[in-house]
């Protein structure tokens, strides 16, 4: 039974209501917080990417609070490993699901490190966010994309802009071209799905890439030939502009700001073809899930002003927890906001 209320798109956070949720007791070294029971943790593996992405969500997550992208990392690889394996011990009764991101995590020198020690502590649905560049990389006689299997993760996702390579190429500004073609992406879902890893393309919408309903289902065709049943087309995230201290970024995001609410209503148009299936109200995200063909096709739209509004109402409330390459575990992406564990 589909359970899809279209009202719920003018009102979105503002019927969210977290009480309404199952809430853990947790103490954090003697920080006592109640913890969403469905809470993810997120492995800020490095800030460093090989793509120059204008959108880039991690730069806005920053810039958007009146701070400069620049992350303190511990440099030590001992030494911080040592203090992932010490704070996923602690976090693990809460048994959240695990994502790592970055950066681009496929080419963080720790990757694979990494990975053993998820795979260590025995976590439920490992996820991982990728621009597709490094999965191919061997590292000890192995490539990223083994290690990623090898170590139980279910569910790859990785950012595509386009279907075309060379528009793909424009928007996410790779360093030396180092991008993944198409090619390269067919090996990698073919690969992926006989050994129970499933890949996702998230896509973010732009004028200057995936525009409309046409180009959408252009989209979806062409990464369904290769073999994809997942993907998630996003808006670009709404902000306090008047934070924003990068100027470029924000010029760009203004320019190129697709609107999903336009997008939904061309959906409604096609019935047959985007049948309606969910819709979730997140604290700060709103999502909407079709099918379409054999496809889940979800769209997404976020709003920092509500994250920051939300949690201000709720202090005591934990809604994600994110380590930081600083060694610190943070309920926020901002790694001197929320600190939860404090790195000495």
């Amino acid at each position: 039974m589909n359970s899809f209320n279209r009202s719920y798109r003018e009102k979105r956070q503002y019927l969210f209501d977290i009480n309404k949720f199952n809430l853990i007791d947790f103490d954090f070294n003697g920080l006592k917080k109640r913890v969403y029971h469905n809470v993810n943790f997120s492995i800020f593996s490095d800030d460093y990417c090989n793509a120059d992405c204008e959108f880039c969500v991690a730069q806005l997550r920053f810039e958007s609070r009146k701070q400069m992208y620049k992350k303190h990392k511990i440099s030590d690889d001992y030494e911080y490993l040592q203090r992932l394996d010490k704070v996923l011990a602690i976090i693990r009764p809460l048994n959240p699901s695990i994502s790592i991101t970055g950066g681009e995590p496929t080419k963080c020198s720790r990757i694979v490190d990494i990975l053993d020690l998820v795979k260590k502590h025995g976590f439920r649905k490992r996820t991982i966010t990728t621009n597709g560049s490094g999965l191919l990389d061997n590292i000890r006689g192995k490539t990223v994309l083994e290690h990623l299997i090898n170590s139980g993760f279910v569910h790859l996702n990785i950012s595509r802009a386009h279907y075309n390579d060379q528009i793909n190429q424009n928007i996410m500004k790779f360093e030396n071209n180092q991008y993944c073609s198409n090619k390269e992406l067919s090996y990698i879902i073919k690969y992926a799905l006989k050994r129970g890893l499933r890949p996702r393309l998230s896509c973010l919408l732009l004028k200057a890439g995936i525009n409309n309903i046409h180009e959408i289902m252009n989209y979806l065709d062409f990464y369904n030939e290769l073999g994809i049943d997942n993907v998630i087309f996003r808006e670009l995230m709404d902000y306090d502009m008047d934070n924003m201290i990068n100027t470029e970024k924000k010029a760009y995001c203004i320019e190129n700001k697709i609107k999903l609410n336009e997008i939904w209503g061309e959906f409604d148009k096609y019935p047959d073809r985007f049948v309606p299936q969910l819709n979730i109200l997140g604290y700060y995200y709103y999502v909407e899930i079709y099918k379409y063909k054999s496809i889940d096709c979800v769209s997404e739209s976020a709003d920092l002003i509500k994250l920051y509004e939300e949690k201000e109402k709720h202090k005591d409330i934990v809604y994600e927890m994110v380590f930081h390459p600083n060694g610190n575990l943070n309920g926020s992406w901002v790694d001197n906001e929320d600190v939860l564990l404090r790195y000495e």
